[in-house]
């Protein structure tokens, strides 16, 4: 495979990127240490920490289209701290304690990317902006409200509460009834951190094979045997960074499922528009709704909205990238959530999947005694998440015990999810009492 880097259709982050030749396909059949499928953030972060920690391994990143062309290039940038779904899913399920370890953990992740943009001075667009979760109805106020006493009582400080005249100094709407405000969040370009990543990777004595489609994986006494398109690959251990992508490969199918979601990005608001919305601190915006919009600037101060209404295909489809009805839907929003921008020119649309676990929870684990490991289930919210995942990995290969290996998500037992239509049936109906509770709450606000 030739040429340049193949881009995503419609997707803002690839409009501008700077033409970069596409690494070639495996062709014959080599040997390495370790074999990592799929080259995202997970991927390209697990090979760059083991290729630090040990350079003398043989590392092979085997990616089917391009790097990141899965929801590594695809999603809107976000650098946070949630882990999981939701605080109060994460809270019902697992406890207090872990919620606080969890978000610990995501903090660290948060200082980790910071740190590496600073060591290697990775020009990504990082900016430290915080973070807001807005309430739009007094239902959503309470569960905001609740979030933060949670945190609170956990000894995290890091929350405060914006009331509707303290949020309008920052960001304007009629629809803003108040926010959480979290200072420690980011934004960055995702495309340009996920060529970082790449670089760094393949600098330290990784090799990237891009337009190089795993197709049947064989464990052959103390090795992996990778069988692609053009030859194959023989490794000690195996790697399954492939995320959204996992029920693809057997015997890997019930560890979790894709859910698409997708984004639009306006032409760039004028002076005037800016005036009337405000935005000045330019902060990552989320509502407290179950299908939740996220929104936030461009550099080129453009907005970028995402989410709304899920979906999640039958039998774990990939071919689901548009959907006109939801890009109709995020342009409504705009315009609903600023009245001033209603109408504005839609310049980009595209979406794509991102994956999720049977309990909604992350999960590194390991298979066949260690030798292999897998990442799955970062709910969308993976941008610093997984390079500190990328950390895991490398223990976990290389196998140590350490406080990262120690963590409560690391190789924990969780259910599988079950076979179709049974899988199906459960997602829709999951999905269905959320868009309930959301007509509900939003209903409601409409009658006072």
């Amino acid at each position: 495979m030739n040429g340049s880097a193949g881009a995503i259709e419609g997707c803002y982050w690839q409009a501008d990127r700077e033409t970069r030749e596409v690494s070639p396909a495996l062709s014959g059949d080599i040997k390495v240490d370790v074999a990592v499928i799929g080259g995202g953030f997970t991927g390209l972060a697990a090979a760059y920490h083991l290729k630090a920690a040990d350079p003398g391994l043989e590392i092979a990143i085997l990616e089917a289209e391009t790097a990141g062309f899965g929801a590594s290039g695809r999603n809107a940038g976000f650098v946070m701290t949630l882990f999981g779904a939701s605080v109060s899913l994460m809270k019902a399920l697992h406890g207090k304690e872990r919620v606080r370890q969890a978000h610990q953990y995501m903090v660290s992740a948060i200082a980790a990317l910071e740190a590496m943009i600073g060591k290697h001075a990775i020009d990504c667009d990082y900016e430290r902006t915080g973070f807001l979760k807005i309430a739009t109805a007094p239902a959503y106020i309470s569960r905001i409200q609740d979030e933060i006493e949670l945190f609170q009582s956990l000894g995290i400080e890091d929350f405060e509460w914006l009331d509707r005249d303290q949020l309008a100094a920052r960001i304007r709407s009629p629809v803003f009834l108040g926010a959480s405000w979290e200072p420690g969040c980011g934004l960055l370009n995702p495309v340009k951190w996920l060529d970082a990543l790449r670089r760094l990777a393949c600098a330290n004595g990784a090799r990237l094979f891009e337009g190089t489609r795993v197709t049947e994986v064989q464990r052959e006494n103390s090795l992996y045997r990778l069988t692609c398109d053009h030859g194959t690959v023989s490794a000690e251990k195996l790697v399954f960074a492939t995320n959204a992508y996992t029920h693809l490969i057997p015997g890997m199918r019930s560890k979790q499922l894709p859910a698409f979601s997708y984004i639009v990005v306006t032409e760039p608001l004028s002076d005037n528009q800016r005036a009337e919305i405000g935005w000045a601190g330019r902060e990552g915006i989320e509502d407290g709704l179950n299908f939740m919009h996220y929104y936030r600037l461009t550099q080129d101060d453009r907005i970028l909205a995402g989410g709304g209404p899920g979906f999640i295909p039958f039998a774990g489809r990939m071919n689901n990238d548009a959907c006109p009805k939801a890009w109709s839907h995020l342009e409504r929003f705009i315009g609903e959530t600023f009245p001033p921008l209603r109408g504005i020119r839609i310049a980009h649309r595209w979406g794509g999947a991102f994956s999720v676990t049977l309990n909604s929870t992350p999960q590194i684990g390991t298979l066949h005694g260690g030798s292999a490991i897998y990442s799955v289930g970062c709910t969308g919210h993976g941008v610093a998440m997984t390079h500190m995942n990328g950390r895991i990995i490398r223990d976990l290969v290389l196998g140590r015990n350490t406080e990262l290996t120690d963590l409560w998500f690391v190789n924990r037992r969780s259910l599988p999810f079950p076979p179709e239509p049974f899988r199906a049936i459960g997602a829709k109906s999951v999905m269905a009492a959320m868009a309930l509770d959301d007509w509900w709450c939003d209903r409601r606000r409409e009658q006072q």
